[in-house]
């Protein structure tokens, strides 16, 4: 069982460990704890006198229904209705041929089609306004189930443009929170947007991508949508110093930009975060909340 430490971690190949993971190893390393690493990337972190088994963002602090009940999107919702929680409007779909149904529903375009238990933005299409965009979206979210056996059902909820924050509530306090912003970049005026893609991509080849908290802009036919309704290609040089949005969900994971405004945000919103974290029940969870201000 091999003890890895600070200096032998820096040597570690990227990829190894998510971003998560990553994050995790850092602050033990800074607090002087020791890690073990386990299979299936499992890390014992211990103090010499007590032990905790981590893996991802699955932490040993979580009650284990509780936590996984959290992660099926159709269930919280419902539960956060209840409890007169604000949450998008949602349906969900068992078939992928049921899409033509939400035509006829009372939602209001444009529209989020997302699968029920995914995480990191897979499978998920956000801001489509057309039938056929639609049926696409409905197809790619069934067709990421069955490959990787993540649920059986479809959600299609409407479209919400705000600022995405996520807060980290630990025992019924909001520790900290991060404004998310879409993937991007800026022009210097003889890029194309592939090229400036690759660009900051590139520094993903560090040894050490835990010291850069940010992942790889993912080039999907997500970005492809979203370039094409603002008129632009891969292809399309940027002039300089123009920022041009790629996707629209701020997911972290896909090259969204965190940004520290732990200070910034309204006591209502934390408290919001808060009473979330407790109906779900978890001690320690990131809510995700979407507002104008």
């Amino acid at each position: 069982m091999p003890m890895i430490n600070a200096r032998s971690i820096e040597k570690m190949r990227v990829g190894k460990f998510s971003i998560s993971t990553s994050l995790l190893i850092r602050a033990a390393q800074e607090k002087g704890l020791e890690c073990t690493f386990l299979p299936e990337k499992v890390i014992l972190i211990s103090n010499g006198r007590i032990s905790h088994y981590f893996k991802s963002t699955k932490l040993p602090c979580n009650n284990t229904v509780a936590a996984g009940l959290a992660g099926n999107k159709y269930f919280l919702r419902r539960l956060l209705t209840e409890k007169r929680i604000p949450t998008p409007r949602t349906i969900a779909l068992r078939h992928p041929a049921a899409w033509r149904s939400v035509l006829t529903s009372s939602l209001h375009s444009p529209l989020v089609v997302k699968p029920i238990n995914a995480s990191h933005a897979n499978g998920t299409s956000l801001n489509i306004k057309t039938p056929r965009e639609l049926h696409q979206a409905v197809k790619q979210a069934f067709a990421y189930m069955r490959k990787h056996t993540r649920g059986n059902r479809v959600l299609i909820e409407e479209f919400f443009e705000a600022q995405d924050l996520r807060l980290f509530v630990v025992g019924g306090k909001v520790v900290s929170v991060i404004k998310r912003e879409p993937a991007y970049v800026i022009g210097d005026g003889h890029s194309t947007i592939r090229e400036l893609v690759h660009k900051f991509n590139y520094k993903w080849r560090s040894p050490i991508k835990y010291d850069f908290p940010m992942c790889p802009i993912r080039i999907d036919s997500e970005v492809s949508r979203c370039l094409a309704k603002l008129g632009l290609t891969f292809n399309s040089i940027v002039p300089t110093k123009k920022k041009v949005t790629l996707r629209w969900n701020a997911n972290v994971s896909t090259g969204g930009r965190p940004i520290d405004i732990t200070d910034q945000v309204h006591p209502r919103i934390k408290s919001l975060a808060a009473q979330i974290a407790k109906i779900s029940q978890l001690n320690i969870g990131g809510v995700d909340v979407l507002c104008k201000d």
